[in-house]
């Protein structure tokens, strides 16, 4: 029997979802994707930066150089008070892909999710839209997912790749309290959401620099914003005053008063967000999650990105440590595949136990980062604010601080172990 014979159903057809396909098919899995949206591809969403370890494996997937022209490219940082006085300016996107080898993309969600769609070509047919879970049904040799047209999918396993508020997640804890009687729900920490998150993108206002990303900080707020050719895509965050764990849809009024909030917040040189404001092409309100789950599978059903792992997007790794989820699950399913196109369940189990255990584990010190680099910006306390400002640029230096993180954790990222290419090297080489 071919690997092909083994199939994997997708629940979930964002970037992330699509990432996870993109590897099947280069592993010569077979695989189905399933999106509740009517389209994979829409014309909102916020932008999503890849670091070096995330164009990497584009790269590996052959989807770098039709990415180009789709991303804003980013070379320097600038970072300022919410009044507008500099208090730092550093080319350390320059820095990143000198030392790695690889640049950081700046993605508007759609076209990044139209070059991860593109790069199926004929498997575009494996993706289904504007369907549904209704349930999972899990057996020894394999997996029924019913889907509330009536429908069903039947594979080996089921990878939920479906979001914060994944279904698939609901399903998988409910199960393994039908059959084991181990209530997940009890030993998981709640997600949290301690923050809110103004998306939006604007038409691009002459004169503003381009290829510079643009961040503030201030008591209890900050913003990031960075200018394309046509576009001005931000982020403006604000702590809650108090953590929640509830669903929040946000009414006009609510928008409206946030945004008068950060009306007078230099957003970048000599431009206030009141003056941006009435260019919005596209905006979203939402709470910003932080969460990283105990459970990564039961039975056949593994989750994958924020069904698993949840960080604010103020620093920028959600997505590039969600493909290094992917990375290490499919690289595992690989491996198992090509001694048994139709693996025994304890086999399975063996590899969804390691990808749980190594993976949670990595996610964690990246959660610990996001978790302080968000506090950071907006100056959780008086020692916040003098660690970040001032001990640790005149200290230890932007340039040896980044340094030290790329050692740390960007050169020890993964590829697909099972893909040939032709690696990219900077001053600091890759550890795998």
């Amino acid at each position: 029997m071919a690997a092909s014979d083994f199939r994997v159903i997708i629940m979930g057809g964002g970037p992330e979802g699509l990432a996870a396909a993109n590897m099947l098919a280069a592993a010569d899995i077979d695989f189905v994707v399933l999106e509740r949206a009517p389209a994979i591809v829409s014309d909102t969403g916020a932008i999503i930066m890849l670091w070096p370890q995330g164009t990497r494996v584009l790269h590996q997937l052959g989807l770098l150089q039709p990415a180009e022209g789709r991303f804003m490219s980013v070379r320097s940082k600038t970072t300022m008070t919410l009044d507008g006085r500099e208090l730092s300016n550093f080319g350390v996107f320059d820095l990143l892909e000198k030392n790695h080898g690889y640049p950081c993309a700046n993605f508007p969600r759609p076209l990044l999710t139209e070059v991860l769609y593109e790069g199926l070509g004929k498997r575009k047919s494996k993706v289904r839209t504007g369907v549904s879970i209704e349930d999972i049904e899990t057996t020894d040799g394999g997996v029924l997912v019913h889907l509330q047209d009536g429908s069903v999918e039947r594979g080996s396993i089921v990878i939920g790749a479906d979001g914060v508020h994944s279904v698939t997640r609901s399903i998988m804890r409910r199960l393994a309290k039908e059959s084991t009687g181990e209530d997940f729900d009890k030993t998981e920490k709640p997600i949290l959401s301690p923050f809110q998150v103004l998306y939006g993108r604007a038409s691009y206002i002459k004169g503003l620099p381009k290829g510079v990303f643009f961040e503030t900080h201030g008591t209890n707020m900050s913003s990031q914003m960075s200018a394309g050719d046509d576009s001005i895509h931000f982020g403006l965050f604000r702590r809650l005053p108090g953590s929640t764990s509830k669903r929040k849809e946000y009414s006009d009024e609510e928008v409206a008063e946030f945004v008068e909030a950060f009306a007078d917040v230099v957003v970048m040189p000599n431009l206030k967000f009141k003056d941006l404001w009435p260019r919005c092409q596209w905006t979203r309100l939402v709470n910003q999650h932080e969460g990283l789950m105990e459970h990564w599978y039961h039975d056949r059903i593994v989750l994958l990105g924020d069904s698993a792992v949840q960080m604010t997007s103020a620093g920028g790794m959600g997505l590039n440590n969600a493909l290094q989820s992917a990375v290490y699950l499919v690289n595992k399913l690989h491996e198992v595949v090509q001694s048994n196109s139709n693996p025994a369940k304890g086999t399975l189990t063996r590899a969804l136990a390691d990808y749980q255990d190594t993976r949670r584990e990595e996610s964690r010190r990246m959660c610990n980062m996001s978790y302080r680099y968000i506090r950071a910006n907006t100056w959780e306390s008086w020692l916040t604010w003098f660690l970040v400002e001032c001990v640790f640029p005149t200290v230890f230096g932007l340039e040896k601080t980044f340094r030290k993180f790329g050692e740390t954790f960007i050169s020890r990222t993964r590829v697909l172990s099972f893909v040939k290419m032709d690696d990219r090297t900077g001053a600091i080489p890759w550890a795998r």
